[in-house]
């Protein structure tokens, strides 16, 4: 089913400006108060009050016949804009259609502009194409309507016509719209194997515009992949993710697919499951990691043993927590099959939906009988989150919810339990056990029959929910009754059915609720609407969790605003006492301060809350956030001292192992010989120890113990690294232990040789990443020129630049200018030092023309040296 189209979000805004046979009714206008008391308010974006303010003007029986009619025209384009807006209702677009379809208008050229707009929002998008083909050529915004033509007719999967449709759009004078016309016309290509025709659509993007620039290129890797291309797609797509200006989060998120698509293609099995996990772990809180999880599913084998580091990863995600006794149902005993554990301090997320399902989703598949029991019980828990965390049932929990019902049934099928998978699928209709759980049986119900292409049944079951006494039932019905009309978890569609909503404190908080939501996934737009519902619900019983979660959006989302965020705080500091509540405004006034390295002062908001609740169970959280303020102000004695404390208070803490840690850091940053010295005996027991960071305190022990030339001490520190699985650990390792023979090297020249043949077997590394390539070369450069090898060490800067130019750098093809830039000019400098002038020279250009941060420097240092030297081209 088509979501319904803003087909105007760039003709939104179209203003009523006169054309010269309209000069009369503006004239007219002008001089109106009212009309322009309308005016003013659709500039400030409040058409309720415009729709008001138009309709009185149309009530004055002096109003001219020519301004009558633009009036008319100003209402219905208010009257679509407040349809669109979160309290407008479909009402609203059929009287604009009504006033648009009236002969007074029929000879306005905008009339039909908004008119196609009305149908849009009505859902009658064969008609709106329609009116959008009825625009003539002269008209001001022409090759605007003409591209949202071309995304309706998309819609209706009228391929071809899009496709000549964007094709005319080519001529435009405008860049932008002759940009976006070929970016979609290219995609539409790309997705019917017509690459030739794609590539031509490609060529005629103006790359001057940095954001076409990199949807070419993220085109440009996808046609690759389509055509086979893998390898060459891997390297666009890498590039993409590792350089991601003027990309969005959607585009940046296809190309993490891509790569691993491109990946899979190319039987990279494990890189593409390192991509897919990789993004998974750096974006926990994101709401559209479904697509992502399913490739991940895809990839593995049928059979994966328990300790397989994917499985190991989709347990540390799902945040282990005990089934509560009043789940909405339980599966026999199958919920023993897996310990009780501890729930971390971790917060919920959507991560953790689909990381139990998924992981139930493996367990099932498998032929031994107790990962049945396992998965039982993983399906089980999956369906208790509400409880254990009281989280809110958005529309992907209540989906994976259903859906483990249909699995739970399936591997009740497989043990030969028939009366089990029976009840199983009948148990969430027929539950009565409180009318809350009888609710959430009808929505869950609800996504059943939707799930079986059945959304005519759906709507009752939904329509049901929304008549329950809990507001999260209620507007989580409410979201669903929406997505049965567009099939889209679109928010437009959301504020749509919001708008119905009769309960003013539903749809109050509902508004609400939408925009805690939009925060929690990092949306900014989160942030307007969090103020705007705190200036219309001032009294509202939630404004303090709204003036709470606006400060908290200021700093956790990006870009952020401390200022407001210290504002809101000073607003809620008097009316929350509550130690949680408390808790909270600290952490996010820690956070304000953090962001502007006011170290000093997020030190003091820790140390007020540590003074007045010393028995908080929060303690130990901000007594880590006082050491790490103290220690980013490399007040490192202070730092050693908190982080010490907190590790001998609170052994259970899960942040022992963190503070442990960083206390051996503070040690090892103290300054004097005596601190560094008790950080080898701290970092010696994190090593002998279970320890989360035993790898990297054997890491950073071997560094303190080359800065105090304990050199064989380190170089036995560092030998079990040198075999350890993890290659970034192996690399780490071996560029310490090379750096420790370096320094040796003056006394027993032999030291050096074998710093060089360490540096070596790193450089043999298959698929070494840029970086590490680029800066190991210039180790072993620098070890060369120790050892006087000086041909040798010219030879390991050059290298860099040489492959680099030559297209030879290995597959992990990221951006990296430091180590690159470094070889560059050492290499060049080098040159110099013999006089070799005219290599020089071209050297120094070929470096200018990787056209990075010191591109500009290197030409110069070229021109200088040509002219210093009379050095000519041809």
């Amino acid at each position: 089913m088509l979501l319904r189209l803003l087909i105007l979000i760039s003709l939104l805004t179209i203003s009523l400006t006169a054309a010269p046979s309209q000069s009369k009714a503006m004239r007219e206008l002008a001089k109106n108060a009212t009309y322009q008391e309308g005016a003013k308010a659709m500039d400030g974006q409040l058409a309720d009050i415009a729709i008001q303010k138009f309709r009185t003007v149309l009530d004055q029986a002096k109003l001219g016949e020519d301004a009558r009619a633009y009036t008319s025209l100003a209402l219905a384009e208010a009257l679509i804009r407040s349809s669109l807006s979160q309290q407008g209702t479909r009402l609203q677009a059929e009287e604009a259609l009504k006033i648009l379809n009236s002969e007074k208008l029929a000879e306005v050229s905008s009339a039909v502009v908004w008119k196609a707009e009305a149908l849009a929002s009505l859902g009658r998008y064969q008609e709106a194409e329609a009116a959008l083909a009825e625009v003539p050529k002269t008209h001001a915004q022409f090759s605007e309507t003409q591209l949202a033509r071309a995304r309706i007719q998309l819609a209706l999967n009228q391929t071809s016509a899009a496709t000549a449709t964007l094709t005319a759009l080519d001529q435009s004078k405008h860049p932008e719209i002759r940009n976006t016309a070929n970016l979609l016309a290219a995609e539409i290509h790309i997705n019917l194997g017509h690459f030739e025709a794609a590539e031509e659509a490609l060529n005629r993007v103006d790359e001057q515009n940095s954001g076409a620039a990199k949807l070419k290129e993220y085109l440009n890797a996808r046609k690759q992949l389509s055509e086979g291309k893998a390898e060459e797609a891997i390297n666009r797509f890498q590039s993409l993710i590792t350089a991601p200006d003027h990309l969005s989060e959607r585009i940046f998120r296809a190309c993490v697919l891509g790569l691993a698509d491109a990946q899979a293609a190319s039987e990279q099995n494990d890189k593409a499951i390192a991509t897919l996990v990789q993004y998974i772990t750096d974006h926990p809180d994101s709401s559209v990691l479904q697509p992502l999880f399913l490739r991940l599913i895809r990839l593995l084998p049928e059979e994966v043993p328990m300790d397989h580091p994917t499985l190991v990863k989709l347990r540390e995600w799902s945040d282990e927590a005990p089934v509560l006794d009043n789940p909405l149902y339980l599966a026999g005993a199958s919920a023993d099959a897996i310990p009780i554990q501890t729930p971390s301090t971790t917060a919920y997320s959507d991560r953790i939906t689909l990381s139990l399902y998924y992981r139930a989703k493996l367990l099932a598949r498998s032929a031994d009988p107790n990962n049945h029991l396992k998965a039982l019980a993983l399906l089980t828990r999956l369906r208790a989150i509400q409880f254990s965390h009281n989280i809110y049932a958005n529309e992907l929990y209540m989906r994976l919810s259903s859906a483990s019902l249909l699995d739970t049934a399936y591997l009740h099928l497989k043990r030969n339990q028939p009366e089990l998978a029976t009840y199983t699928l009948e148990v969430m209709e027929k539950i009565a056990f409180s009318p809350r759980l009888k609710d959430q049986a009808s929505f869950l119900r609800g996504l059943l029959l939707a799930k079986a292409g059945q959304p005519k049944q759906a709507l009752p079951a939904f329509n049901f929910a929304l008549e329950s006494a809990s507001s999260d039932i209620a507007s989580a019905a409410s979201i669903n009754a929406g997505v049965m009309s567009l099939l889209s978890s679109n928010l437009k569609s959301f504020d749509k059915i919001a708008a119905s909503t009769q309960d003013q404190k539903i749809l109050t908080s509902l508004t609400l609720e939408r925009a805690l939501w939009k925060c929690s996934q990092g949306d900014i737009a989160g942030r307007s609407d969090l103020d705007s519902f705190i200036m219309a619900h001032p009294d509202h019983p939630r404004v303090n969790e709204a003036h709470l979660a606006l400060a908290s959006a200021c700093v956790d989302i990006s870009p952020p605003d401390v200022e407001l965020a210290k504002a809101h705080l000073e607003i809620i500091r008097s009316r929350l006492t509550t130690q949680e509540d408390l808790h909270t405004i600290a952490r996010i006034a820690i956070r304000a301060e953090e962001l502007i390295q006011n170290w000093p002062a997020a030190a003091k908001i820790a140390e007020s809350f540590i003074r007045k609740f010393k028995d908080s169970l929060y303690l130990p959280s901000m007594m880590v956030k006082m050491g790490e303020a103290h220690y980013h102000n490399e007040d490192f004695n202070k730092a050693r001292r908190i982080f010490q404390e907190v590790a001998a208070k609170y052994p259970d803490s899960p942040y022992k192992p963190y503070a442990e840690f960083y206390a051996a850091m503070a040690a090892r940053l103290g300054g004097t010989s005596q601190a560094r010295e008790e950080s080898i005996s701290m970092f010696q027991q994190i090593i002998e120890s279970d320890h989360p960071l035993a790898t990297e305190a054997r890491i950073q022990q071997s560094r303190v113990l080359i800065d105090l030339r304990q050199y064989e001490k380190a170089e036995k520190t560092l030998a079990p690294l040198q075999k350890a699985k993890d290659p970034s650990i192996r690399r780490a390792a071996g560029v310490l232990l090379a750096d420790c023979l370096h320094r040796q090297g003056s006394t027993d020249s032999a030291k050096y040789d074998q710093a060089i043949a360490i540096y070596n077997d790193l450089l043999a590394e298959k698929n070494l990443p840029l970086a590490w390539h680029n800066r190991i070369h210039f180790l072993r450069g620098q070890t060369y020129e120790s050892n006087k090898q000086r041909g040798k060490a010219l030879d390991s800067y050059i290298d860099v630049i040489i492959q680099a130019d030559a297209g030879q750098v290995l597959p992990l093809n990221e951006v990296e200018w430091l180590w690159f830039y470094r070889c560059g000019f050492k290499a060049l400098a080098m040159l110099e030092s013999d006089k070799r002038w005219e290599a020089a020279v071209k050297f120094a250009r070929r470096i200018a023309t990787f056209k990075g941060p010191r591109a500009e420097e290197a030409a110069k240092r070229a021109n200088n040296l040509a002219k210093t030297h009379m050095i000519w081209e041809d």
